[in-house]
């Protein structure tokens, strides 16, 4: 019978075999992301150097990049259907369904079809976040890794979890909120212990450090607000005259958020009831007009970064915010629902940005001798959305905050979260993973009937 000593031998040699085991998945996660981000960047360059090309003839430049698009997103739609279903959309509610033993992951065909498809699909133009597919390509690599080395049920569970963790932080340039996400987004799911939280953090910051200082990919929004509301607030009494505008403000998110969740599930739902061939011709149809509007009006497509930054960099007129903001929530829920790879987490950054940042235009316009920095409230709308529409405000608080290296702001961040996060609750919103989660159970339980 084994001593007690013996014993504590075992778990730490256990314990260290399953941290090297995180090391090696956030080294290749973060390879992978980088590689990943990289591919983005040159399709993106592909329609900036269409549009200088023809610069003298947009009308042929615009022909030329909707048939791209549309040739692009028309790839990726096939490879999904043909190859892995489970591939489509974000892929982060797959890996909550194999870390709680619901769905199974084939890594070997989810990984080169999210890989190619996700380039394709977000290359193309659509609205689509690349968040989404470095997560499920980091889970890939947790389970490949944990297959490859035969490890135990529990370790692999680990793996998973910490593959997930590297590639939001590969995304995001954000490994604390990476690690925050995993312990509060697959809550019930993710079974928090000693080892399993640090092999969590390994993966996560190994990523990030392969992803920023060996391929030089940086943060997704560098973006440093250099006044912050300590700043604005003359002497630490006025505090209290900014928290009514911020709990407006949550609350403001928290029925947006309910709106998001609810009207991106009803776009979805239309779409599971047609036929593969309807949604491949719109797919396809979708990915022309993304391309064409990669040219004609590049900040109403794509993922939302550099949409971000001209909000915070310049002033822009409120009627246009409210214009880009319209049209980017529509071609998040199209893009999402077309069947491609592709995230929700950037569109939602650069949605809640521009709803914070109409929020604050309008307010300075009523309030001008108490606001007098209406980006404040866009940094703060970006955490508010996503904890409305997550459920995850601890996420969205310090995500944004790492994002943006805007710290100062963390009281006003903090307040918007929380308030945003409670309303949506109220409202009887469900988390919207958790919904996107549900529905494919349901669709794999009703094809089995």
């Amino acid at each position: 019978m084994a001593s007690t000593e013996q014993i504590r031998q075992r778990s730490e040699t256990k314990a260290l075999k399953t941290f090297l085991f995180a090391f090696v998945v956030g080294l290749t996660a973060g390879a992978l992301g980088a590689a990943f981000h990289y591919c983005l960047e040159q399709a993106f360059a592909f329609h900036a150097a269409l549009a200088a090309r023809f610069a003298d003839q947009q009308l042929v430049g615009v022909l030329v990049a909707a048939l791209s698009g549309a040739a692009m997103t028309a790839i990726a739609f096939w490879l999904v259907r043909r190859f892995a279903p489970e591939a489509a959309g974000s892929g982060i509610q797959e890996i909550e369904g194999t870390v709680s033993g619901l769905r199974p992951m084939r890594w070997l065909y989810v990984m080169p079809v999210k890989f190619v498809g996700g380039v394709l699909a977000i290359g193309a133009g659509l609205v689509l976040g690349r968040e989404g597919p470095t997560v499920h390509l980091g889970g890939c690599v947790g389970k490949m890794i944990g297959e490859k080395a035969k490890v135990s049920p529990a370790t692999l569970h680990i793996l998973l979890a910490s593959g997930a963790a590297a590639g939001l932080s590969v995304a995001f340039g954000a490994p604390l909120a990476s690690i925050l996400f995993v312990i509060e987004e697959m809550r019930g799911r993710f079974r928090y212990t000693f080892v399993s939280i640090h092999a969590v953090a390994i993966a996560s910051v190994t990523a990030q450090v392969v992803d920023d200082q060996v391929f030089g990919i940086g943060p997704l929004l560098p973006i440093d607000l250099k006044r912050s509301l300590a700043e604005v607030v003359k002497s630490p009494g006025e505090i209290f005259e900014f928290l009514p505008i911020f709990i407006g403000l949550g609350i403001l998110l928290g029925v947006c958020g309910m709106g998001f969740n609810a009207t991106l599930l009803a776009c979805l739902r239309v779409f599971d009831r047609c036929s593969s061939r309807t949604t491949f011709v719109y797919a396809t149809l979708l990915g022309g007009v993304a391309g064409a509007l990669m040219l004609l009006s590049p900040g109403a497509v794509g993922g939302g970064d550099a949409l971000v930054q001209s909000v915070f960099a310049s002033k822009v007129h409120i009627g246009l915010l409210l214009g880009l903001l319209l049209i980017r929530c529509a071609m998040t829920f199209l893009s999402y629902s077309s069947g491609v790879p592709g995230g929700i987490f950037a569109p939602m950054l650069a949605i809640g940005a521009l709803i914070g940042m109409c929020f604050g235009a309008a307010t300075q316009d009523l309030l001008p001798h108490l606001v007098t920095y209406p980006a404040a409230f866009a940094l703060a709308a970006m955490g508010g959305l996503f904890a409305a529409t997550v459920r995850a405000p601890l996420t969205g608080i310090v995500l944004v905050a790492e994002l943006t290296s805007s710290f100062g702001l963390l009281v006003p961040l903090t307040i918007t979260c929380i308030v945003a996060s409670i309303t949506a609750q109220l409202l009887g919103s469900r988390p919207i993973y958790e919904s996107l989660l549900a529905r494919t159970l349901k669709n794999e339980s009703d094809s089995h009937e």
